[in-house]
């Protein structure tokens, strides 16, 4: 049955998922998303999701070239090779099972967790450790990497897990691994926003100094749902026994070849241009709204990411409003500081959707200046309703995935 015929029984058979799907599709269309956890899946891996290997079954006992053992070596290599890692697990559901597994392989209960902004502290429902943050300092909005490793001398953590959703600047990371050395602690690096930019080279990558590095398989790498778990040679067999322990290990033979593909993808020259673009797609995002009056924290970005914030006398939450209603989503957050109990407030902002539908520079600043008017003023309805129409004129002829970003033939 072809896809049409397929959309067309859909829309008789179940109208209500049918609604739920188009109105997906308008709305991925026709509005702009700049929120960090969303882009649109490789044209490649989306083919292999819906392809006949959804009905195949991963078979532990099956050693032949079509089997599941044989794609898993394939993806693991691929991995390995892509992050010069020791070993990989690739076949986990997600980035919460990818931390779980990490928890339980590498702590006991009641021990102490030194976490950036807290970071994962979620993902551990119904086990028990003793979580402490470390942040920016809010008056500079830099990392006091002395004052990092005075709180690790104090608090004497087991895990130090450095995850960097929401701070936009490259990171030593020889710094941090021996702040985790003088405490006697294991580093963790959870990648998952920015592994792009790592796979292509464009920020340094914590896999040569960090016991263990975790990262989502969509988003950044434009992938399935999943994760990855990159691990040093030592501890390889303590994170597959707690994969299988935990019952964490998934089992889909679409997925993993889709993982496969954008792992290729990613170490591909016409990704390492995409990525490069991401960025300087960020930069221009960020130099736009300081420029028209925007907060922007950080003093910028290095990476796919721009924190910014509404000007003084600006209700946020109105501004986010008003944002939604121009046609652009974006994602809110309270950015933990080094001082307990402060939060700044502000928008995450990413430029991987809107370059992987083929924006580039003077698109970005336009759009920049867009979003900049809410943050800086209190807009009528009729400033809302002409600003809608704008981004509509920008994105109702962009593809949700460009050509041009297409993996190219090289390995």
């Amino acid at each position: 049955m072809k896809r049409a015929e397929v959309v067309s029984h859909l829309k008789t058979f179940d109208p209500e998922i049918y609604n739920l799907l188009e109105e997906e599709r308008q709305r991925q269309h026709y509005t702009l998303s700049l929120m960090p956890n969303m882009n649109a899946m490789s044209p490649f891996a989306k083919y292999l999701e819906g392809s006949v290997l959804t009905n195949s079954f991963f078979d532990r006992h099956d050693e032949t070239t079509s089997g599941g053992l044989h794609l898993d070596a394939i993806v693991r290599r691929r991995a390995m090779e892509l992050f010069h890692s020791d070993h990989a697990i690739v076949r986990l559901g997600n980035i919460v099972a990818a931390s779980r597994v990490v928890f339980q392989a590498l702590l006991e209960p009641g021990d102490t967790v030194l976490s950036f902004n807290l970071r994962k502290k979620d993902h551990v429902t119904g086990l028990s450790y003793n979580f402490e943050n470390y942040g920016i300092e809010p008056g500079s909005q830099e990392i006091d990497w002395g004052a990092v490793r005075a709180q690790a001398e104090r608090v004497k953590p087991r895990l130090i897990i450095f995850s960097p959703v929401s701070y936009p600047r490259t990171i030593d990371y020889q710094i941090l691994y021996e702040i985790a050395q003088t405490v006697d602690a294991c580093l963790w690096v959870d990648i998952s926003q920015s592994v792009g930019l790592v796979a292509a080279k464009l920020v340094p990558s914590p896999v040569p100094l960090a016991d263990v590095v975790t990262f989502s398989t969509r988003d950044s790498l434009r992938g399935p749902d999943g994760a990855v778990l990159l691990t040093k040679r030592d501890i390889a067999a303590r994170m597959d026994a707690a994969v299988i322990n935990t019952g964490h290990e998934a089992l889909h033979m679409n997925h993993l070849a889709a993982l496969g593909v954008v792992l290729r993808e990613a170490g591909s020259d016409r990704y390492r241009s995409y990525a490069a673009q991401v960025v300087q797609n960020a930069q221009v995002l960020a130099r736009t709204l300081a420029d028209h009056g925007a907060s922007v924290l950080c003093g910028g970005t290095d990476t796919h990411l721009v924190l910014a914030s509404a000007a003084a006398g600006i209700d946020t939450a109105a501004a986010v409003k008003a944002i939604g209603q121009m046609g652009i989503r974006v994602k809110t957050d309270n950015v933990p500081t080094m001082n307990s109990g402060l939060f700044l407030h502000a928008l995450r902002l990413s430029t991987s959707n809107p370059t992987t539908r083929g924006m580039r520079e003077e698109d970005i600043a336009y759009i920049g200046s867009l979003l900049a008017k809410p943050l800086t003023t209190i807009l009528s309805h009729e400033e809302i309703e002409k600003t809608r129409q704008e981004i509509l004129a920008l994105v109702k002829d962009a593809p949700v995935f460009s050509e041009e970003w297409m993996g190219d033939s090289e390995g």
